[in-house]
């Protein structure tokens, strides 16, 4: 007769084996989870992370200084919790910004929030 091969411990059949997640998989939950907890914490900490970085206006021109501030309060908010980081590949926070005007459009460059690669807004001009 065929020899019968050893279960892994835990599992109540053979056919059930492929159901333990490995080492491996167990890894990648776990930061899964760390990442959504801190994606979960970083949209609701943007508002506040954001009205901080509009009232500390670094290192504007005088002219993106003047655009920036005729935009409402809320909207600015929201271009600030609203920029792409291609090294996160999702949208995030901009921090430690500057602004400028380029070609008539208002162009702030900062700092991803969560892993503080360069990311930039263009806020095009009217």
């Amino acid at each position: 007769m065929g020899r019968e091969m050893a279960k892994p411990k835990g599992v109540q059949s053979r056919q059930d084996a492929h159901k333990i997640p490995n080492d491996q998989t167990r890894t990648a939950m776990a930061e899964a989870r760390s990442l959504f907890a801190r994606r979960a914490g970083h949209m609701t900490a943007a508002p506040k992370e954001s009205r901080m970085a509009i009232e500390s206006l670094p290192a504007f021109t005088k002219p993106a200084r003047q655009r920036w501030e005729s935009i409402p309060a809320a909207v600015r908010q929201r271009l600030l919790s609203n920029v792409w980081c291609a090294h996160c590949r999702h949208e995030t926070t901009i921090t430690n910004f500057s602004g400028t005007i380029k070609q008539d459009d208002l162009l702030l460059v900062g700092k991803c929030a969560e892993c503080h690669g360069d990311v930039a807004r263009v806020i095009e001009g009217a």
